[in-house]
């Protein structure tokens, strides 16, 4: 089998997240592809790359508990850690005192 359509059959067996992540990869060496999935599980890991499946159960805990009053609380839960992931994933926030500009107006 030629490198080429080993590559080809390893990104179509993974999982959505990572065949979304490793289809540019399509034409590489096959120790470069696997690299590149190694890095993407390292970014799932660190919350730098949002799971699709974590996403899709994250939904459907939403449209599940958004019916019943009990499930209200688990729906803002749910939607914490939605909003948690996607912040992590913008990288960190570091919030500075911002200079505060005071403009005197002159008689003229």
């Amino acid at each position: 089998m030629k490198e080429s359509k080993i590559i080809e059959v390893f990104i179509q067996a993974q999982d959505e997240t990572y065949y979304q992540h490793l289809l540019p990869a399509l034409g590489k060496p096959f120790i470069e592809v696997l690299k590149m999935g190694e890095m993407i599980e390292d970014g799932i890991k660190t919350d730098r790359i949002v799971s699709l499946a974590t996403l899709k159960a994250t939904t459907q805990a939403i449209q599940k508990g958004s019916g019943s009053v009990g499930g209200k609380k688990y729906e803002e839960d749910a939607s914490a850690i939605v909003v948690g992931q996607q912040a992590r994933a913008r990288g960190p926030h570091h919030r500075y005192p911002q200079a505060q500009t005071q403009v005197y107006a002159q008689d003229p």
